[in-house]
């Protein structure tokens, strides 16, 4: 739609060309009249006549020809804006592709993205949903622009592929909507939703395969056919960037796998061989017909177990550092046989669920497990142990060891060094949780790691 000042300065433009035009014929006559007139038959009234109709046409001549050609000068103005649009879109595309040499991560990418394409359609808002892997109805990730921090904090959780944008995500077709209230798949807005009416979804589509969506809404006047063409090419350039993020992440991320294992071979091949060497050698001392002090003897003992919880959790370390997840049972299983065996006891493990953590808590929790193990063998000489786990739905895992031992005063339990509590509490406590610990003398001992469920804790 033209700008009113320009249609009222155009009116004006003609009207004055028009007189002006005019002017100049009633000039030409005067002239005409003044010098050469008598000398021929137009004069007089004749002549007043004449030009009165010279006037008059010369009047409607000039306002239709300026009216055209103040028409076409709209119309190159119009394709001019037409091609500076194109060009700025053009320019936005170069700039997306350009994100992803600048940006390392692939949530960086995806906000440029929105970034981008919200000021190029003349969009007020704009979003880009990225599908789960396993579920490619469901949206894992939800990049907004031209909603504040405030406003999404308000709106809450992120969409669940329901309504339009499920809409989108089912068909994989580009909708073009003038309301987004008319069509029959609307579900509304939830609370402090901003209201929106057109709207524009295109499927991110890279070698027949989507990568996510992308969705602009309330463009004044809404979104043209024009808008839909530009924007399937924005959505297929977008795709590529996707695409080649996820690539480069995962270049990254496979270098860090090979890093990893790098470093395990090195720890096993390298730290461990040397430590198990020494281990044997410490044994055979105390298994050799020398002569040792009964102190010295306990502080060999003392030594061969701190090497021994050492190698097993530098295992436990190497293990952490595979690409494979690790299973809380056999990880628990393996470290107390490699840490002395427990074939003296009976061990009852009680699992309600699989521990979806990453593998460095994983590792905390099976040294703190050993560390529990190891005391109620020793110190509370019990020959039934529990370990279990369980989790609450929303809050928190929970890992427990229980034990028939001889029990002991939970008052001193903070003391310093206290039957190795320092370490687990160390332990828990890196990770935001907390250790109970349940005793009392005759009664055995029960010992509790609650571990809070959050993005560092579990596995995405």
């Amino acid at each position: 739609m033209s700008n009113p000042s320009t249609v009222t300065g155009g009116w004006r433009y003609r009207i004055a060309a028009t007189l002006l035009a005019m002017a100049g014929v009633i000039a030409t006559i005067l002239v005409y009249r003044h010098y050469i007139g008598h000398l021929h038959r137009f004069h007089g009234d004749k002549l007043l006549y004449l030009g009165m109709v010279l006037v008059f046409f010369t009047g409607v001549f000039s306002f239709v020809v300026f009216g055209l050609l103040e028409t076409q000068q709209r119309r190159l103005a119009e394709v001019n804006n037409e091609l500076q649009r194109q060009r700025d879109i053009l320019q936005g595309l170069w700039d997306a592709t350009g994100v992803v040499a600048s940006l390392p991560d692939m949530e960086g990418v995806l906000q440029r993205i929105v970034d981008v394409s919200r000021p190029l359609f003349g969009a007020q808002y704009a979003a880009l949903a990225v599908l789960s892997e396993d579920d490619p109805l469901q949206i894992r990730q939800f990049i907004t622009s031209g909603l504040s921090d405030e406003d999404r904090e308000k709106i809450g959780k992120l969409p669940q592929g329901r309504g339009i944008l499920g809409e989108v995500i089912r068909t994989k077709k580009v909708l073009r909507l003038s309301d987004l209230a008319t069509h029959p798949a609307s579900s509304g807005f939830p609370p402090y939703h901003p209201e929106m009416s057109s709207f524009l979804g295109l499927p991110l589509l890279y070698r027949g395969a989507i990568v996510g969506h992308l969705y602009l809404t309330n463009k004044p006047g809404g979104f043209t056919a024009q808008d839909e063409m530009l924007g399937q090419l924005f959505a297929r350039q977008a795709s590529v960037v996707i695409a080649n993020a996820r690539l480069y992440q995962g270049r990254e991320e496979w270098a860090t796998v090979q890093e990893r294992e790098r470093i395990g071979r090195e720890l096993h091949d390298g730290v461990l061989q040397t430590l198990y060497g020494l281990n044997l050698a410490l044994d055979f001392l105390l298994d050799s017909e020398l002569s040792l002090s009964d102190v010295g003897k306990r502080e060999m003992t003392r030594i061969t177990e701190t090497l021994s919880l050492t190698m097993t959790d530098i295992r436990m370390y190497i293990q952490s550092l595979g690409s494979s997840p690790v299973d809380f049972q056999v990880a628990v299983r393996d470290m107390l046989q490699r840490s002395g065996g427990i074939d003296d006891i009976q061990l009852e493990f009680r699992d309600t669920e699989y521990l979806s953590l990453n593998p460095e808590v994983i590792h905390d929790l099976v040294m703190s497990v050993q560390e529990a193990v190891s005391n109620a063998r020793r110190h509370g000489r019990a020959d039934h142990i529990v370990v279990g786990w369980d989790g609450h739905p929303d809050s928190h895992f929970r890992v427990w060891i229980e034990d028939n031992g001889q029990g002991f005063n939970t008052e001193g339990a903070n003391r310093e060094n206290h039957f190795g509590l320092t370490n687990m509490r160390r332990r828990t406590e890196h990770w935001h949780g907390e250790i109970r610990v349940t005793s009392k003398p005759g009664h055995g001992t029960r010992v509790e790691f609650h571990i809070p469920k959050s993005s560092d804790t579990q596995i995405a």
